[in-house]
């Protein structure tokens, strides 16, 4: 019953075997044709791929050759421009090599006529200066004639030219009196009086000499030349006495000691004045010395009281004290 039962199933497997041995050959061939066939269309594929490419290749080296050429062409052209160009440059540079030659024949040309002109200018500007100086001199000169023949000429008043010449009247008295005005005149010029004092006294050697002396003495003092004042006035007595100028003399010796610090020295002379001039000509002047000299002068100590005597103290009386009474 067992081996009745174990044959059908051994013929179950036997075919199920054959079955998959069959599957299995149906399947090997089926993938060698697959094979074969994928085979086929694979190198068809590559056939027309290759064949793409190459044609695509070709077109895409075809274009670049193309573009070579014209890359070429125009470097070509490039090259030519270039070279016309510098052609052209070194054409334009000798040119302006033989311009520049050419402006520098110019200016050396304009230098030397420029020297020439320069020196001919120092020359001529050299005989303008000599021909200037010759008309200021000859100006000059004829100047001096026209003051020469001026002072010739008398004149009716006193005057002094420009260049500093004094001119006076011909008339002793009237050249006096005008410079004595001019002297005492608020617009007088001290150094241009002593000038014409010192003419006055050229031209009339003799005349008034203590009076001369005196307004040179003066103009001094008026330019506060103190010291040269006193030296010049002080002589005044000795040398013209009885002159009425004296007193005068002295009150400015006076004024002038004072001005220069001696006051003590000025305070004498004008204690001198008061003993020969007791009633002075110039009051007010005296006074106002006096008055400078006591603002400088050292005050005097009032002289002390002479201390009466004293008087003796009464003598004390003495008192006679009562005898004892004897008892």
């Amino acid at each position: 019953m067992k081996k009745f039962l174990l044959f059908p199933l051994f013929f179950a497997a036997f075919f199920s075997l054959n079955s998959c041995i069959a599957m299995k050959n149906d399947v090997d061939m089926a993938k060698t044709e697959l094979r074969a066939e994928t085979t086929a269309k694979m190198k068809i594929l590559e056939e027309n791929v290759t064949k793409n490419v190459t044609q695509s290749l070709k077109e895409e080296v075809a274009k670049l050759n193309a573009r070579l050429d014209e890359i070429e062409k125009s470097q070509q052209t490039e090259k030519q421009m270039q070279k016309n160009k510098i052609d052209l440059s070194f054409n334009n540079l000798e040119e302006l090599r033989e311009t520049i030659k050419e402006l520098n024949r110019r200016i050396d040309n304009v230098d030397m006529t420029a020297q020439k002109n320069s020196l001919l200018s120092e020359q001529i500007n050299a005989l303008d200066k000599k021909i200037a100086e010759n008309e200021q001199e000859l100006a000059q000169l004829k100047e001096n004639i026209n003051s020469q023949i001026e002072g010739l000429k008398p004149v009716d008043k006193f005057t002094v030219t420009k260049e500093g010449i004094v001119r006076l009247p011909e008339s002793e008295s009237k050249s006096y009196n005008q410079l004595v005005e001019y002297t005492k005149s608020e617009s007088c010029d001290p150094a241009i009086a002593r000038k014409a004092w010192e003419t006055y006294a050229e031209k009339w050697s003799e005349s008034r000499k203590c009076d001369v002396t005196f307004w040179i003495g003066e103009t001094y003092y008026m330019e506060k030349s103190y010291n040269k004042a006193i030296e010049t006035l002080q002589p005044i007595e000795k040398t013209y006495p009885g002159c009425p100028k004296i007193e005068r003399s002295y009150l400015h010796i006076a004024f002038s000691l004072f001005h220069i610090g001696k006051v003590e020295v000025a305070n004498a002379i004008l204690e001198s004045m008061k003993e020969k001039f007791p009633q002075p000509a110039f009051p007010d002047e005296v006074k106002e010395l006096e008055k400078l000299i006591n603002s400088k002068m050292p005050k005097k100590a009032a002289p002390a009281k002479k201390a009466e005597p004293a008087k003796k103290a009464p003598a004390k009386q003495q008192t006679k004290t009562p005898a004892k009474t004897k008892k």
